[in-house]
């Protein structure tokens, strides 16, 4: 189904939100032609701190508000002169919360599947899972951000269409996420002051993202992991059989694989991540760096364990894949990439004793499919958000 207003050379924004920063993308989707990115900013959010909810979302709203008012400048300077037709919205950790939903219907006589019967069962399974998020959280003041239909099955067979057959079994699976009601009536108001009530506006979880941009660039793949490590969470897809098997994050991310280091070592976060940057390049001088060498990994070890525990809530051995995406979105990351990788000849990495073939989503995939990509550097989120736009609406 597209969600999406179809549009020719329109000017579009797409916003990025995760757990420590912003990013927004001013950007162009036309038919036959790859996504253009005319313009990127990306802003800090000043407050990054969990401990006090209040405190970090209103800096994050904050940091949004200002973001919006500085990318109106900006694309005034580069000379557009063109209205924003539409504003999209991906949401990441620790701002939205996903889950997958396998639903079934067995009957003993045909029936015919229609919107009121789909409306009835995602409705009902909507407030399951909102129930279990409430309670895991502790929080009761989620809204529904999306909700999205896999996979869908037929008398046991994959199809496209369901509608005005007759069947006897129908399966569903259904992706739906939830966001805090700050959040989206938030966007919503702010938006529409901005740019006004009548443009188009939607808002997705960043794992529909991904996962899709993963299914279409690697469409071999249909049995894999895909890891995306923040700066304070780390989020999981489990994908089998093409189709998103579990979800799962964990409040440990870089910030706390780096705070590792900085305390054995007493180093500044500046040197540290200089000399994991000289690492990536081959260079580093490991003889001098040994104890800061020794405190990132022990960092690293910290984080593998709290995979493998996250991971084997929602997995066991005979259904865990042998394929790890890891997203290479920052140094550190492409080091812990390095460093899973590059295990003796007779080892390699494991999660539940199943070992892993490892491999990234780097920038230079993306940068591929985008026109002027390359101009701006290290926002591979939201380049994937774009290609997943420019999907949707064509």
């Amino acid at each position: 189904m597209n969600f999406f207003s179809k549009h020719k050379s329109s000017l579009n924004l797409v916003f990025d939100i995760r757990d420590s920063s912003i990013s927004v993308a001013a950007a162009r989707f036309e038919k036959g032609k790859k996504p253009e990115l005319v313009l990127c900013k990306n802003a800090v959010i000043e407050y990054n701190e969990a401990s006090d909810y209040k405190k970090y979302l209103a800096s994050m709203l904050k940091t949004l508000d200002a973001l919006v008012i500085d990318m109106i400048k900006n694309l005034r300077k580069i000379g557009n002169v063109e209205s924003i037709h539409q504003y999209l919205f991906f949401i990441g950790s620790p701002w939205s919360v996903s889950t997958t939903k396998l639903i079934k219907v067995l009957k003993d006589v045909p029936f015919e599947v229609n919107d009121a019967l789909l409306g009835k069962i995602i409705t009902s399974e909507e407030v399951s899972a909102r129930k279990e998020i409430e309670q895991d959280l502790n929080e009761k003041n989620w809204a529904v951000l999306e909700e999205k239909i896999i996979q869908s099955k037929l008398n046991g067979y994959p199809v496209k269409k369901i509608f005005g057959r007759k069947i006897t079994s129908l399966e569903v699976e259904l992706f739906v996420s939830f966001t805090p009601h700050e959040i989206k009536n938030h966007i919503s108001t702010f938006m529409d002051q901005k740019f006004g009530t009548h443009r188009m506006k939607y808002s997705n979880s960043s794992i529909i993202a991904s996962y899709t941009f993963l299914k279409d660039f690697y469409p071999y793949k249909n049995n894999f992991l895909y890891i995306d490590i923040g700066s304070m969470v780390t989020d999981i897809s489990i994908v089998r059989d093409g189709i998103i098997y579990g979800i799962a994050s964990f409040p440990f991310g870089r910030k706390d694989v780096l705070k590792k280091a900085l305390t054995a070592t007493d180093m500044s976060e500046e040197i540290v991540l200089s000399y994991i940057h000289a690492k990536n390049d081959g260079h580093g001088d490991v003889l001098k760096q040994k104890d800061l060498e020794k405190s990132i990994v022990e960092g690293i070890d910290i984080w593998n364990e709290k995979l493998r525990e996250a991971v084997g809530k929602i997995c066991i051995d005979m259904n865990m894949p042998n394929y790890l995406f890891f997203m290479a979105n920052s140094e550190l990351a492409i080091y812990m990439i390095k460093k899973m990788s590059n295990v003796p000849s007779n080892e390699s990495f494991t999660v539940l004793g199943m070992g892993m073939n490892i491999g990234s989503v780097s920038e230079g995939v993306l940068n591929s499919a985008i026109t002027n990509a390359k101009t701006f550097v290290g926002e591979l989120h939201i380049k994937m958000d774009l290609l997943f736009v420019d999907k949707m609406i064509h």
